[in-house]
């Protein structure tokens, strides 16, 4: 891995993670059991060093238990994988979200943004400046109850940027019932450039990001990997 003018970092094809569907189908329809979790392990080919465990009753994903933290079922169909790719840990940890506070739509943008980016740009990595010039979180829905201040968000476009990935659903019905536990080695990849970066892991108010003015470059390959994605 080496930095690059674009101030990301190249990859070689074994730390990249594998391409994932942006259609894709759930294997389970719902967390209910074990054999549920084992199902989604596999079909995800989820490393045995990340532990899967069910929730009790009591417990909610906005709020943490010890070690571990919460993830929807949804955020795989969505694209993201395990162990989280630095790049969406750095997005998480910069906004002070946790991952079951981005919808399904949010991730959507950000895995098909770090796709296009990554394609498109000559194997590199998206740089954290360009995801918080293009993008800016918005608020979904409030939770009810102490911290309703908190809530669900997903990403839009912001200013005179459009998002990098377009028809993305918006009407997912009960992604934020179907949750899970997880814990282990699952926030690092292999050669993680920032092994210390931890993702939030309860429910905050999104922080507010300054935006840059993008050189020429980097507009070229957000140009580029937006009519890529538009000619699909």
């Amino acid at each position: 891995m080496s930095s690059s003018a674009f101030g990301g970092d190249t990859w070689d094809e074994a730390s990249f993670p594998v391409s994932p569907s942006m259609e894709g189908v759930l294997p389970i329809r719902g967390v209910d059991g074990k054999e549920d979790l084992q199902k989604l392990r596999e079909a995800y080919r989820i490393s045995a060093e990340i532990e899967l465990m069910l929730p009790e009753p009591n417990e909610r994903a906005c709020f943490s238990r010890r070690g571990c933290t919460a993830l929807h079922l949804n955020a795989f169909v969505s694209g993201m994988r395990l162990p989280l790719h630095p790049l969406f840990r750095r997005i998480l940890r910069a906004y002070g979200l946790a991952l079951t506070q981005v919808a399904p739509n949010g991730w959507s943008q950000m895995v098909g943004g770090m796709y296009l980016w990554f394609w498109h740009s000559f194997d590199l990595e998206m740089p954290l400046y360009v995801f918080q010039t293009i993008y800016q979180p918005r608020k979904l829905l409030k939770k009810k109850g102490r911290d309703e201040e908190a809530g669900w968000y997903y990403f839009c476009s912001w200013g005179s940027y459009r998002p990098l990935v377009t028809g993305c659903s918006s009407s997912i019905k009960q992604w934020k019932e179907s949750w899970f536990w997880v814990s282990g080695n699952w926030q690092r990849v292999v050669d993680d450039p920032e092994p210390d970066l931890d993702v939030p892991s309860i429910y905050g108010i999104a922080n507010a990001l300054p935006r840059y003015e993008l050189s020429r470059d980097v507009v070229d390959v957000v140009r580029s990997g937006r009519a890529w994605f538009d000619g699909l």
